[in-house]
């Protein structure tokens, strides 16, 4: 798998908090390196794991943790939330250069075994759901995506690279999960936060805490 650098919100209060998150991610295959700093509340790692398998393994510690962004130029996101109503999902895109953009995604409630196709679709258009977001978008750009396997617990967890995708393009435009032709779940590519470009702790709008979001019925994240 291609190698990321991600940058959670763990939240500690002390040095034991510290040797925690450094124990639990500490020789761990496909962890490379680990940067914890405290008094941010901040724990960057360099893994080539997905990213749902490194937050597990922080929130293993018992400690809440939040996604805050990803090294590269630039990133993205899909929640998969339109179609078949017990799947659910959600997909990173990361712009590590002009020629690499790392996949980065976790999808539950699907058929235990079964190898279904990942596409970006041409627009960003869910009036009618899945059905209504245009074909795939430009191959040779890189909007076929490949194949994903789903494992015997109805979850799909992959991490991909891919050579021709350049996010700046498909911001807006929809990404589909399809089974044998037939559309069963689908999201739009928004922007999300890179590297160290999220430090609020606080949300403006509303004076909720991250980790009260968190927990949150109405957070997807």
């Amino acid at each position: 798998m291609p190698e990321s650098q991600i940058e959670f919100a763990v939240q500690m209060t002390c040095e034991s908090c510290v040797e925690a998150v450094k124990k639990a991610l500490g020789g761990e295959p496909g962890i490379k390196d680990v940067f914890v700093d405290l008094e941010k509340g901040s724990v960057v790692v360099n893994t080539t794991l997905p990213t749902l398998e490194v937050q597990e393994k922080l929130e293993s510690t018992g400690r809440k943790v939040v996604v805050r962004g990803y090294a590269g130029s630039s990133a993205g996101v899909a929640i998969l939330d339109t179609g078949i109503s017990n799947i659910q999902g959600v997909v990173r895109f990361i712009q590590v250069s002009p020629s690499s953009c790392i996949i980065d995604g976790t999808i539950d409630g699907l058929q235990p075994g079964e190898e279904l196709k990942l596409a970006v679709h041409e627009c960003g258009d869910l009036s009618q759901g899945c059905a209504s977001v245009g074909d795939v978008y430009d191959p040779s750009q890189g909007g076929d995506l490949g194949p994903i396997q789903v494992s015997n617990t109805g979850r799909s967890l992959f991490k991909k690279e891919n050579s021709r995708l350049q996010l700046s393009n498909i911001i807006g435009r929809a990404l589909v999960v399809s089974s044998n032709d037939r559309r069963i779940i689908c999201g739009i590519i928004a922007r999300s936060a890179g590297l160290f470009e999220n430090p609020k702790t606080i949300c403006a709008c509303d004076g909720v805490t991250i980790w009260n979001e968190k927990v949150s019925p109405k957070s997807v994240l």
